[in-house]
């Protein structure tokens, strides 16, 4: 569940109301010249709205319709909204064109990914996570029409089992990038398996540093707004039913920390 930040409230788009490559390989997407903005401002949404229990004085809508296999989410300074997929292909950005509190626009920025979960805004850029590289879309709200990307970086482990990537910037500057166990539950011969990455984006030729150690699959983390402490969620193993083993909501108290992956996960 990444449900960290305000906007990772819009479950399912229903908002609550209120290559060794640090070198710049520029790729343009497959879609330009403005054939990718797409009118979904009476596109429908099959959710059950009603279902959905609430606080009082709360209120629950669609804010946007027509955005297959949504996940991860991000915002611009202007209110732009980017969408990564995990099951699907594509990145798209959403906008609310005439400020009626429901999204008009969307721009498909990119195709044929490979499992682009993690969306990450950052002065102007956009960054996206596949399973092995971190892209950028630079200067994105002026590109919007004719999106392109770089790659920053494509040494991450290609596997794909927890190989979906939420993804976020640190007080630190650096993006935060987990590598997820490639298996249920095993002990991996690569250290960088299980573990929460940072990377730094701006220097060319950086490598990702490890975080946190033992962490299986997280899905969502934020910093503490005052310690700056990393707090994240973390998928527990399948297979021992609904309710075991429960999932957990860790804080990184100091850096190289483990957190027990495959320690303590085994069948008992």
């Amino acid at each position: 569940m990444n449900q960290f930040k305000p906007l990772v409230i819009i479950l399912s788009l229903a908002l609550v109301s209120l290559q060794t490559s640090c070198q710049s390989n520029s790729q343009e997407a497959n879609i330009l010249n403005g054939q990718n903005k797409i009118d979904i401002s009476n596109a429908k949404a099959e959710v059950q709205l009603d279902q959905i229990k609430l606080q009082p004085g709360f209120k629950i809508e669609v804010w946007a319709g027509d955005v297959p296999n949504a996940r991860s989410m991000a915002i611009s300074d202007g209110g732009i909204v980017f969408v990564g997929n995990r099951q699907g292909n594509n990145v798209y950005a959403l906008v609310d064109e005439n400020s009626d509190g429901k999204a008009d626009t969307k721009y498909i920025l990119a195709e044929g990914l490979k499992m682009p979960n993690g969306v990450a805004y950052k002065d102007g850029d956009l960054f996206v996570a596949e399973v092995s590289r971190i892209l950028r879309f630079k200067d994105i709200k002026n590109n919007l029409n004719t999106p392109s990307y770089e790659v920053v970086y494509n040494q991450y482990p290609t596997k794909t089992l927890h190989g979906w990537k939420f993804i976020a910037f640190g007080p630190d500057g650096m993006l935060y990038v987990p590598v997820g166990a490639p298996c249920n539950i095993c002990e991996s011969d690569e250290e960088i398996f299980a573990s929460i990455t940072r990377l730094d984006v701006d220097t060319p030729g950086s490598k990702p540093e490890i975080v946190a150690h033992g962490v299986r699959n997280t899905v969502g983390f934020d910093w503490h707004p005052e310690t700056k402490e990393l707090w994240f969620t973390e998928n527990g193993r399948d297979m021992l039913g609904d309710d075991t083993p429960d999932c957990e909501l860790n804080r990184v108290a100091a850096e190289g920390q483990h957190f027990g992956t495959p320690i303590g996960t085994q069948e008992q």
